[in-house]
């Protein structure tokens, strides 16, 4: 093949790949230029890649103001220690705000230039679902702090409870109606979640504190998420009272659904890709280390790194699992699951469930359930404990 039509053939190929490819240089006197860049610059930045080409101090315009020193000393840093660069960044681009992925091998020179070589991708629509959802994660946090939307108090012994005004209406009860009780908050918890929900009401009697998510179902047909935060205590008779407060979380779960199905996926699976699934079990760990009562479970399955391994897999896992679980990619053939339920037995069910089917595929796996303890300084304790 010509040196000629390789060219053009790479030229092609990269114009076809999403995002913009470059190559980026930085000489021993700290001056930038381009040597190379796609036509696809033009729906990342808003100007042509030979406009850029010929003029790098573009950039200074384009990349959002309050990102650019942070954009020009992450790479002063990549070049410096010689790591992979890696930003999310902001731009203004034909007057509106978009977001930016950036990512390149550093390569030093021997005389002393750096090169980039790398990719950056348009992340807006998936950016702006995941400020959202940190919004609601930081409002859900306060909520919990200050009493939640609805409390409660529920009498063990009798199994009847006192609700104030709003938890008639997260139940979609009329007030008048009914007799607020722990056998109307299972009449109108989801079947899959009731057993959880049994599960929180012991567990609460032996840590002093729990929380749980499950879902009711109002008699239109809607389904809420609700998240219920107990404290166990007795009375002066001797009486076992849970005191807590419910407060609907729908909007929440459906943000992570809809933030799981846009955008981020990983090629073989499906899942979320390995940059998401980390903020998604850092988001999770952060809850936890600030309300360690707040249980949680990880999934973790290590297979081999095939493609045609990774789609059966997946397809397995996806089957087993709940709607509201956050399945990712970590690569190397390494697959989490974000437990959206704190049942042990029902977690434990699903870990049996994919066991099973991967032995009837002959598929040699490495498959264990976790859960955060107090003693963990990162969210990776919990996968390093798994992968033992």
């Amino acid at each position: 093949m010509s040196t000629e039509k390789s060219s053009v053939n790479l030229e092609h190929l990269a114009n076809a790949v999403p995002g913009a490819l470059y190559q980026l240089e930085r000489s021993p006197e700290g001056e930038l230029k381009f040597n190379y860049v796609s036509q696809g610059v033009e729906a990342i930045y808003g100007c042509s890649a030979e406009e850029l080409a010929s003029d790098i101090s573009l950039l200074s315009h384009i990349i959002h103001p309050d990102d650019l020193q942070s954009v020009l000393t992450s790479m002063h840093e990549s070049a410096r220690y010689q790591y992979l660069w890696v930003k999310e960044y902001r731009v203004i681009r034909n007057g509106k705000e978009a977001w930016i992925y950036g990512h390149a091998v550093t390569i030093r020179q021997a005389d002393g230039s750096t090169l980039w070589n790398g990719q950056m991708l348009d992340i807006t629509e998936r950016k702006l679902l995941e400020l959202k959802a940190e919004e609601q994660q930081r409002n859900l946090m306060l909520a919990e702090r200050v009493g939640g939307l609805g409390h409660w108090r529920l009498d063990l012994e009798t199994g009847l409870s006192q609700w104030s005004d709003t938890m008639y209406d997260l139940h979609g009860l009329e007030k008048a109606k009914v007799k607020p009780s722990l056998a109307l908050v299972m009449e109108k918890t989801h079947p899959e979640d009731r057993k959880a929900l049994t599960e929180a009401i012991e567990a609460v009697k032996q840590s002093g504190a729990r929380d749980v998510e499950h879902r009711v179902m109002l008699a239109d047909g809607e389904v809420r998420w609700l998240r219920a935060s107990g404290i166990y205590q007795t009375n002066d008779d001797g009486k076992e009272i849970i005191f807590g407060t419910t407060q609907d979380i729908t909007d929440y779960k459906e943000l992570e659904l809809k933030l799981r199905q846009t955008g981020g996926s990983d090629e073989h699976t499906g899942f979320y890709n390995r940059r998401l699934m980390l903020q998604s079990l850092q988001r999770r760990f952060s809850l936890f280390q600030a309300h360690s009562e707040y249980q949680y479970y990880v999934l973790v399955t290590h297979v081999a790194d095939t493609a045609e391994t990774l789609k059966v897999v997946s397809h397995i896992v996806r089957q087993n699992i709940q709607d509201y679980d956050i399945p990712g990619s970590l690569g190397n053939g390494l697959i989490v699951v974000l437990m959206s339920t704190l049942s042990a037995q029902q977690n434990t069910d699903c870990l049996n469930a994919i066991r099973t089917q991967l032995n009837e595929h002959r598929i040699e796996h490495k498959i264990a359930l976790e859960c955060a303890q107090v003693t963990d300084l990162r969210f990776d304790d919990i996968l390093i404990r798994a992968l033992r």
